[in-house]
């Protein structure tokens, strides 16, 4: 009886270890392909427009000028997204196990991004008004607060990550995530005062995550 418990044991750690791994290799899979999508999807905003023959030659040029608006809410939209996609990719760089709660935040965490070409298209069609620029800038602070409610939770007691993670590169990782969701905070706030203002922010935002933390070197060093 004690051998068959101890069997039994062994068998439910080996079982749930691989459940770990497939769960894990599944969120990074799904991540990849709704990110993929998602990205692709901005562009389909941008309408080619319809002119007649005989308007193309006057109008054509004052009709792409008019997209862009349309434009720049997708680049700048495409450059957040990729650095969803880097910081999803760097947090399971860490992350080796998943669990069923693990999975469900990244449901959510998901949802936000799906939702982003529509706030996207909103801020390119009307840019000026209040309403679109603060619902794009809560769709994308929302965003972060789920890469950082993600990251804590994988992280804390080493839950979902390596005992021996380095509690400093923890603390890095999310104050950069912390700091994201401040710089959007103030940027929902000043369209109080300037849509345009806002919209600047959009873009300026994006350049700090461009500026490597120490943590990039110390994991291309590890890695070499």
């Amino acid at each position: 009886m004690k051998f068959y418990n101890t069997s039994h044991t062994t068998e439910y750690r080996l079982t749930h270890e691989v459940g770990d791994r497939i769960s894990r290799d599944r969120i990074i899979t799904l991540t990849d392909a709704v990110l993929a999508i998602v990205m692709t999807l901005l562009v389909l905003e941008i309408v080619v427009p319809e002119l007649s023959r005989s308007e193309v030659a006057t109008e054509l040029p004052k009709r792409l000028l008019e997209l862009l608006p349309d434009v720049w809410s997708y680049a700048i939209s495409f450059i957040i997204l990729g650095f969803f996609w880097i910081g999803h990719d760097d947090q399971f760089h860490y992350i080796k196990r998943a669990n069923r709660t693990l999975l469900w935040m990244t449901i959510f965490y998901l949802m936000f991004i799906a939702f982003i070409p529509f706030s996207t298209a909103l801020i390119g069609a009307y840019g000026d008004q209040q309403i679109s620029v603060v619902i794009y800038g809560i769709n994308i602070f929302i965003v972060l607060v789920w890469a950082y409610t993600h990251w804590k939770y994988a992280t804390k007691e080493r839950r979902l990550v390596d005992i021996d993670l380095d509690p400093k590169f923890i603390a890095t990782m999310s104050r950069r995530l912390i700091a994201g969701m401040i710089f959007y905070a103030v940027a929902i706030a000043f369209s109080f005062l300037s849509t345009q203002a806002s919209l600047v922010l959009f873009v300026l935002i994006p350049i700090y995550y461009l500026i490597p933390s120490k943590y990039y070197w110390l994991r291309s060093t590890k890695n070499k």
